[in-house]
């Protein structure tokens, strides 16, 4: 993580709960002419926070009691989330083993939040 993704996430959430941190392999356009950023993935006890910054940010975030399914697809190579509200880019492409790790974790935490 860079310097300037690494200062949009201090300035949007609690960084002393972050939990994990995964970039995927999904790019968007943030305003660079010549390429694009990667989303970023983070877990905190309570939230996922999607984002991607350059010139432009992009940033969500959704409790994670309102991701009602999350799951990986090995035939495209992409965790899918469902949540409400809906994510913009709910198919994030990744590695299987990093998708599996975020996937129990979130499980994790959501079950200590519902118990």
């Amino acid at each position: 993580m860079n310097a300037k993704e690494q200062q949009l996430l201090e300035s949007s959430i609690d960084t002393g709960s972050v939990r994990l941190k995964v970039r995927s392999r999904t790019y968007i356009d943030v305003g660079l002419w010549w390429r694009n950023k990667a989303l970023w993935l983070v877990v905190t006890e309570h939230t996922l926070v999607v984002f991607a910054i350059s010139r432009r940010k992009y940033i969500e975030q959704v409790p994670l009691t309102c991701c009602s399914d999350i799951h990986y697809s090995p035939a495209s190579g992409e965790l899918v989330i469902s949540s409400e509200p809906a994510l913009r880019f709910p198919r994030l492409k990744m590695p299987a083993s990093q998708a599996i790790e975020l996937i129990e974790l979130i499980k994790q935490l959501k079950s200590r939040q519902l118990s």
